[in-house]
């Protein structure tokens, strides 16, 4: 099994922290600031009482989720009404980081294990012919139990067509990627991995095990849809067996490797590394810049800022990071040292890749900024930062009164729905703090959160009079659902293989 490059032991609510600029020095009736702006207790209050999620869910941690999203939007909309935000090179990297970093370290692993683990064509050679695995290609023309019998009509004639074409000499693994509807093995021309007999839906495997090598089926009615089945010969699957038969030897390559390279480093987590740790999850923003020493080895270190870092790689996630979050800072001291030592080997792997040339290369490079700027262009649409915001002749001034309207209503449609919650993409939120002033206040939050419960007690005691409408009991709407409102995080705590 791969080892992950993010290791996380566990995770925690999004914490409110001092943000850049000290102590917070606005009034007591301020929730937070970003850039010059300000978020009131009675309009966070509001807030929280219109939007039907946090409404039901009126808890700290709402008011903080909710407080943050709004420095991270007011972040990002001032950071383009004043001109700091380009996608140059330098900010993409800062910003996708946990993306580069996997891509890079697995460029490594790939490396080491194809200089360590062995699979001559013997051993490929004698897994195919043993038959108690098989590899399958197949084509998938989806029509499950709720479709209507028209649909399924449909979907048989369309699987017949491909037929006809196969049997007419067309490529089944063009055809394939090209028509199947199995997402899991349409890229790779149908082909998937080597499977024991009885994995697969019974008329599935019935077919695939009664074909030879090379051989293809009829069109094959399942539970999912329509398939055609092809047994691919031996130099046809060998690639994927050989993938296969790899994976135990990759396993004991990199177990090995790793205890060769933390001995050879000699690494050492310092004393102290664990009350560092905690300490810095209290106060992320203000320990972003720790150089303290946490882990050492020979030629490297691994630092309290580095920690954070890939603490905030793992939970950048707004909805699912909080609770990652918690779990981590509710460990016990053994399992920090292990996640310090894992962290460390993480690093130090990545300074290994580095050491030997491994980069993303110049057209992954330029996917990857391509993608994040269409994500960015995206969320702009979406907050509707348009050209009062961007126009190069008004002022800096104009733009940013402009920016800070446009957050205002990009939350008044998230109440109405008219509008989707779009997170920023990757690290930027977490950029963007270490570059502009933000803070968020605790007594500020604890405010809004009376200021909203007493709205909510006030509304339940008229809805109680004689002759108040009572609201139809139809419940939220389901996250996830296009224009569903947010859904804060959670209050803190301590059949056969589809083919």
């Amino acid at each position: 099994m791969r080892r992950e490059m993010i290791l996380v032991a566990g995770v925690v609510a999004l914490t409110v922290g001092c943000g850049k600029g000290g102590m917070f020095s606005a009034h007591n009736d301020v929730v937070a600031t970003a850039a010059g702006q300000e978020l009131s207790a009675e309009k966070l209050a509001t807030f929280l009482t219109t939007n039907k999620q946090t409404k039901a869910n009126l808890t700290p941690e709402a008011v903080e989720f909710v407080a943050n999203l709004w420095v991270d939007y007011t972040l990002y909309a001032q950071a383009l009404a004043t001109n700091k935000l380009t996608t140059d090179s330098a900010l993409v990297a800062e910003a996708m980081w946990p993306m580069i970093a996997e891509r890079e370290a697995t460029a490594w692993r790939d490396t080491l294990v194809a200089r360590g683990v062995k699979v001559p064509d013997a051993m490929v050679d004698s897994a195919y012919k043993a038959g108690g695995q098989r590899v399958a290609q197949h084509i998938l023309i989806r029509a499950d139990s709720t479709a209507t019998p028209a649909e399924k009509a449909a979907a048989r004639k369309t699987a017949e067509g491909l037929l006809a074409k196969l049997k007419a000499g067309a490529s089944f693994g063009q055809l394939a990627m090209e028509n199947s509807q199995d997402p899991g093995s349409a890229a790779d021309s149908g082909m998937m991995a080597p499977t024991p007999r009885k994995t697969f839906v019974p008329p599935f495997d019935k077919v695939l095990w009664g074909l030879k090598s090379g051989e293809m089926s009829e069109v094959v009615p399942t539970e999912y849809g329509y398939h055609i089945i092809r047994y691919p010969t031996e130099s046809e699957a060998a690639r994927l067996w050989r993938q296969a038969l790899a994976a135990p030897q990759q396993q004991a390559v990199e177990t090995a490797y790793f205890a060769n390279l933390e001995k050879t480093a000699d690494m050492q987590v310092k004393p102290g590394a664990v009350a560092r740790m905690r300490a810095a999850l209290i106060d992320m923003d203000g320990k972003r810049g720790d150089k303290t020493t946490l882990v050492s080895w020979k030629g490297g270190d691994f630092t309290v800022a580095d920690f954070i870092l890939w603490v905030k790689a793992a939970t950048t996630d707004p909805m699912q990071g909080p609770e990652l979050l918690a779990k981590i800072k509710g460990a016990p001291d053994s399992q920090y040292t292990k996640f310090a030592k894992s962290l460390g080997q993480n690093a130090l792997l990545l300074s290994e890749a580095q050491k030997n040339k491994i980069a993303l290369s110049p057209a992954d490079w330029r996917a990857l900024q391509d993608g994040f700027t269409a994500e960015l262009d995206s969320v702009k649409l979406n907050m509707g930062l348009g050209p009062d915001v961007l126009d190069a002749k008004a002022s800096t001034s104009e733009r940013s009164k402009a920016a800070a309207l446009k957050v205002d209503q990009y939350f008044d449609n998230l109440v109405s729905q008219k509008a989707q919650l779009r997170f920023l993409p990757g690290m930027l939120a977490w950029t963007l703090r270490g570059r502009m002033k933000h803070e968020v206040s605790a007594t500020g939050s604890k405010l809004a959160l009376d200021l909203a419960t007493a709205k909510m007690s006030a509304d339940s005691t008229a809805a109680m009079k004689p002759g108040a409408l009572t609201p139809a009991p139809n419940g939220a709407p389901i996250p996830g659902d296009a224009g569903a409102p947010i859904t804060p995080p959670p209050a803190k705590t301590g059949g056969g293989k589809k083919p």
